[in-house]
C-alpha cells in the first residue's frame, strides 16, 4: 500500500495557504510566539531584530539581519520531533498546554523563507540546534540552494555566546531560541511570500504601534510567562532594550492556574487579579477576574445523560465518544499517535483597564479568546469580527474586557466555531450526532454555562479589588449596556442568569453593587435628596433592591422595576407634606418617581390618592406658597398627572390671595372625592380640565359657597366660584331646584339702594312681579330707573349684573332677564303697583312721554 508522498513544493504550498488564510503578518505572529513559550513553562520571553552575525559565522542566513525569540522554557524530546513536522503536535495531549494544532510556530514564514532553532533544557543537557527550511527534502537537502546546509556546531556556538554575552542566557539555564532570518530578495527570486525585510524598521512598520500595551494584555491569562522584553542594536552591536512587559511583583498577582497536566477534572473556581508594568509606565494595565472548571452535569447533553446524574467517568466516556474530535500528536519516542482532542471546560473573563493614551476616545474593546484573544482591530471578515468588538466608552480608561473558553477553535485560531449563530439565537440544543454537531454543542456549553454566566462576577471583582470610582463603574456599565454583546438575548440570558449588576440605592451608602437575579428590584429615578422625606422609601430598601433608573444596570430580561399600584398609594400616603414642600427638590424628586411609573398612575386608586395629596397641599401649604417659582412648575407637573377627567378648572381670580385661600380651604374641606377642583394658576398649559361635578357635589359646592357669600369678607371670591360653577354645569335648571332657598345671587335693591343677596326662588318671585331687571350701575342709575324709583316708593326694583342675568336666562323660569326701560316699566306699571304722590310720579310720566 502506497502513501502520500510530500515533496517540498507541497510544504511551502501549506505554509503559504497557512499565511495567507490563518495567520495574519504582524502582531499575530507574536502572540503565537507567546503561546509556544508559555506551553514551554517559559517564565520570560526575549526578542528582538539582530543586524546579522556576519563573517563570524558560516551560514550564509546568519550573516544576514534576523529576528530572534528566546525563552526560558523547557524543551523535551518530543517537542526535537515536533518542530520539523507540519500540522502535527506534541502539545495535543498535554493537558497542561495551550497549543494543539502544531502550526502556529509556522507563523514566523512570514518574515523568513528558514529559521534556525537552539536549544538547552534538562531533556536536552548536551543542547541542540538545526536548520529548518520548507524547501529541503526528507534528507533537509534543497539542490537549488546548497548553501543552505545545517547548522554546524561553530555557528550555534556563536549564536548561544552572542546571546550570553548580551545577558540573554545565563548558564546552566533553560533556554530555547528560534533565529528568524529575514526574507532578502534571492538571485532565483523563490520565496513563500514576496515579502522582503531589509532592517529593524521594515519589521517594525508590520508590527502595532500599541504592540507592548497588547502583550501585556495578553499575560493575565497565561500561567508561565511573566516577563516580555524587546531589543534593537545599536551602532555597536550592543542590544538596548526597547521596552518591557512584565508582571508587577509588588502587588498580590493570581492568574490562570488552568490548564495542567493533571487527567483529573474537578469543578473549581479563582479570583484573578494583578498589575502588569510596561516599561517605565507606573500606571500600566490592571487586571481582575474570574476562572473557572464547570462540572460535568454542565455538559450532560454531549452524552445524552441526565443532569442530575452524570456517570463518574463522564469526562473519559465524552473523550472516547465516538463523536469526539481526534489529533495525531508526537509521542516521546518521537511517533505519531491519534489522541482525542483536549476536554478541558475551563472558562475565565477578565477586565483590564489602563490609562487613555495620547489622549484619545477612550474605549471598550469585548474580545472573545481561547487564552490568546482570537481577533484585532484589524480583523475584517465576519467569522473573526464576531470574537471582537470596540465601543466608545466616557472618561479617562480604557478597558478590555477578555471573554475566555477552552472552546473548539479553526486550526488559524482566528474564530470560535459557531459563535455567531450562538449570539443571533440561530442555535438548537441537542445531543450531537456527528463531529460538527459535538463541536458545536460544546462551544456553546462552555460559553452559555461558563464564560457568559461569569461576566458579572468578574466585573465586581475587578471593580473592588482596583476600587474603581462610582464615575469609571459607571462609564463602563454604560459601554458594556451599549455594545452588541450584550443586547444580544441569548448572551444576556447567561450573563444574567444568577446575577445583576446595579447602582443599589440604600439610606447609607449607595454604590454599584453584584445583586442576584432572583431579589425584588424596584427603580428610582435617583438618590432620595432626603430619606426624611420619604420614609416608606427606608422600608423599602430593606425588602427590595432599591436601583438608580439614570444609570446604565445591567439587567436581566426578565427582570421587572415597575413599582406595584399598592407600593406607589403608600409611598403617597405617607408622604408629610411640610417636609415635602420644604425644599424644591423634594417635590421633584416625587414628580420623577411619579412619572417614572405613569404606566400605572392612571389607576383609579392612585388618581384618588394625588387628588388627595394636591387638595391636602392647597389646604397646608397653600396657594400663594405653592405659587412661588420654586413650587410652581412642580405643582402643575402633579396636576398634570390626574386625568383632565378628574380635575375641574377654577379661573383665576383678581381678588385677595388670603380671601382666596379662605374660599379654597372651605371647599376642600368638604367630602367631595373627586374632581379637584383646581386653580388656574396650576393648570398646565397643555392641558385642559374636563371634570364635572355631579348634582349631589353641586349642592355641597353651592352651598358652602352660599355660606361664605353672606360671611362678608370672602364674598367677592365666593360670588366669582358660584358663577364659574354654574356656568360649567350641563344641568343648571336642575342644580338650581335642589338649591332654590340657598342664598347665591348678588342683587342690587334699587329702593333701598343696597347690595343684597337673593335666591333662585326669590329672583322668580321678583321676576314673576316684574320687579327683576338685569343691569349694573349704569342702568340703575338712568333718568328712567330714577323715576321709576320715585313713582313706585312700595316696590323693590332688583337688579342682577349681565353675567348672572345671562346663567339664569338658560333657565325657563327665569329667561330673558329684561332691562329697566320704558316698555318693561310699562309692564310693571300694568301690575297696578301703589303708587307714590302725583308731584313724585311726574318724571316718570315725562321719561314714558319722551320715549313714545
Amino acid at each position: 500500500m502506497a502513501g502520500y508522498q510530500i515533496p517540498p513544493g507541497t510544504i511551502v504550498n501549506n505554509i503559504k495557504s497557512l499565511l495567507k488564510e490563518r495567520y495574519k503578518q504582524g502582531f499575530p505572529i507574536i502572540k503565537e510566539i507567546i503561546q509556544n513559550a508559555n506551553d514551554g513553562r517559559a517564565t520570560t520571553l526575549e526578542f528582538g531584530i539582530n543586524k546579522g552575525l556576519r563573517d563570524k559565522v558560516e551560514h550564509p542566513l546568519l550573516k544576514i539581519p534576523a529576528l530572534f525569540f528566546l525563552n526560558d522554557g523547557t524543551f523535551s524530546q518530543s517537542d526535537k520531533e515536533a518542530i520539523c513536522c507540519f500540522g502535527i503536535d506534541a502539545n495535543a495531549k498535554d493537558k497542561g498546554k495551550i497549543g494543539k494544532f502544531g502550526l502556529g510556530q509556522k507563523s514566523i514564514f512570514h518574515f523568513c523563507e528558514a529559521f534556525f532553532y537552539i536549544a538547552s533544557s534538562q531533556d536536552v543537557p548536551e543542547g541542540c540546534g538545526e536548520f529548518i527550511s520548507p524547501w529541503a527534502d526528507k534528507d533537509g537537502i534543497d539542490a537549488k540552494r546548497p548553501e543552505w546546509g545545517e547548522l554546524s556546531d561553530n555557528d550555534r556556538h556563536v549564536v548561544e555566546n552572542y546571546l550570553i554575552e548580551q545577558n540573554l542566557i545565563q548558564p546552566q539555564a533553560n533556554y530555547f531560541v528560534l533565529w528568524v532570518p529575514l526574507r532578502q530578495k534571492m538571485a532565483d527570486e523563490r520565496c513563500i511570500l514576496a515579502n522582503y525585510y531589509d532592517d529593524a524598521k521594515s519589521v517594525e512598520s508590520n508590527l502595532p504601534q500599541d504592540m507592548k500595551l497588547r502583550i501585556g494584555q495578553l499575560l493575565p491569562l497565561l500561567r508561565h510567562i511573566r516577563n516580555v522584553r524587546y531589543w534593537l542594536e545599536d551602532a555597536n552591536g550592543s542590544l538596548q532594550q526597547q521596552f518591557s512587559v512584565g508582571l508587577d511583583n509588588e502587588n498580590p498577582c493570581q492568574r490562570c492556574i488552568y490548564p495542567t497536566a493533571s487527567q483529573i477534572i474537578e469543578e473549581d473556581e479563582h479570583d484573578l487579579q494583578g498589575k502588569i508594568i510596561i516599561s517605565t509606565d507606573t500606571t500600566g494595565i490592571r487586571f481582575a477576574g474570574k476562572e473557572r472548571i464547570l462540572p460535568a452535569n454542565d455538559f450532560s447533553l454531549l452524552l445524552g445523560q441526565n443532569p442530575a446524574s452524570v456517570s463518574a467517568t463522564f469526562w473519559d466516556d465524552l473523550q472516547q465518544s465516538s463523536y469526539w474530535t481526534k489529533r495525531v500528536s508526537i509521542n516521546e519516542s518521537g511517533n505519531s499517535e491519534s489522541i482525542p482532542d483536549k476536554s478541558i471546560p475551563h472558562c475565565a473573563v477578565v477586565f483590564t483597564k489602563q490609562s487613555l493614551a495620547n489622549k484619545n476616545k477612550a474605549r471598550l474593546i469585548l474580545q472573545w479568546s481561547v487564552f490568546l484573544p482570537l481577533a484585532s482591530d484589524d480583523s475584517t471578515e465576519g467569522a473573526e469580527q464576531e470574537a471582537y468588538e470596540v465601543v466608545d466608552c466616557q472618561g479617562e480608561e480604557d478597558y478590555t474586557i477578555f471573554l475566555h473558553g477552552y472552546f473548539f477553535l479553526d486550526s488559524g485560531r482566528k474564530y470560535i466555531e459557531g459563535l455567531q449563530k450562538i449570539r443571533t439565537g440561530g442555535f438548537e440544543q441537542k445531543t450531537p450526532t456527528n463531529e460538527d454537531e459535538m463541536i458545536a454543542q460544546w462551544n456553546y456549553l462552555l460559553a452559555s454555562k461558563g464564560t457568559l454566566k461569569l461576566f458579572l462576577p468578574s466585573l465586581d471583582n475587578f471593580v473592588k479589588i482596583h476600587r474603581l470610582s462610582t464615575l469609571d463603574i459607571s462609564n463602563l456599565a454604560d459601554a458594556i449596556m451599549r455594545s452588541h454583546f450584550f443586547k444580544s438575548k441569548v448572551y444576556k440570558q447567561s450573563i444574567c442568569s444568577d446575577y445583576q449588576w446595579v447602582f443599589r440605592i440604600k439610606p447609607t451608602r449607595s454604590a454599584w453593587e453584584l445583586i442576584p437575579v432572583n431579589v425584588d428590584v424596584r427603580s428610582l429615578p435617583s438618590i432620595p435628596p432626603n430619606w426624611k422625606v420619604f420614609p416608606i422609601l427606608s422600608n423599602f430598601a430593606n425588602s427590595y433592591y432599591l436601583i438608580h433608573q439614570q444609570q446604565p444596570n445591567l439587567l436581566s430580561n426578565e427582570t421587572s422595576v415597575n413599582w406595584s399600584e399598592q407600593e406607589i398609594i403608600d409611598l403617597l400616603t405617607s408622604l408629610d407634606l411640610q417636609l415635602l414642600f420644604a425644599e424644591s427638590k423634594n417635590v421633584n424628586y416625587l414628580i420623577s418617581l411619579l412619572i417614572q411609573n405613569r404606566t400605572i398612575i392612571g389607576r383609579s386608586p392612585i388618581q384618588t390618592c394625588l387628588i388627595n395629596l394636591v387638595r391636602e397641599a392647597f389646604i397646608v401649604i397653600g396657594i400663594d406658597k405653592l405659587q412661588q417659582e420654586q413650587f410652581h412648575a412642580a405643582i402643575k407637573k402633579i396636576v398634570e398627572l390626574i386625568h383632565p377627567e378628574k380635575r375641574l378648572k377654577l379661573k383665576q381670580l383678581s381678588s385677595n390671595i388670603q380671601h382666596i385661600q379662605i374660599v379654597f380651604n372651605a371647599l376642600y374641606e368638604l367630602d367631595i372625592k373627586q374632581p379637584l377642583l383646581v386653580y388656574e394658576l396650576f393648570e398646565a398649559n397643555s392641558s385642559s380640565s374636563s371634570g364635572f361635578l355631579s348634582n349631589q357635589q353641586m349642592v355641597s359646592i353651592l352651598t358652602c359657597l352660599s355660606q361664605l357669600l353672606t360671611a362678608g369678607t370672602t364674598h367677592q371670591v365666593a360670588k366669582a366660584i358660584i358663577e364659574q360653577i354654574l356656568e360649567q354645569t350641563n344641568s343648571l335648571e336642575d342644580i338650581l331646584k335642589l338649591v332654590s332657598n340657598l342664598a347665591l345671587f348678588v342683587g342690587h335693591n334699587h329702593q333701598q339702594n343696597k347690595a343684597y343677596i337673593y335666591s333662585y326662588l326669590s329672583l322668580q318671585q321678583y321676576k314673576h312681579k316684574y320687579c327683576l331687571f338685569q343691569g349694573d350701575r349704569r342702568d340703575y342709575e338712568t333718568p328712567i330707573a330714577t323715576a321709576v324709583k320715585s313713582a313706585l316708593t312700595e316696590c323693590n326694583l332688583i337688579f342682577i349684573e349681565p353675567k348672572i342675568s345671562r346663567i339664569l336666562g338658560k333657565t325657563s323660569a327665569l329667561k330673558a332677564i329684561p332691562k329697566l326701560e320704558p316698555q318693561t316699566c310699562l309692564q310693571l306699571l300694568a301690575t297696578k303697583p301703589d303708587l307714590a304722590n302725583s308731584h313724585e310720579r311726574s318724571n316718570l310720566l315725562k321719561e314714558l312721554i319722551n320715549h313714545v
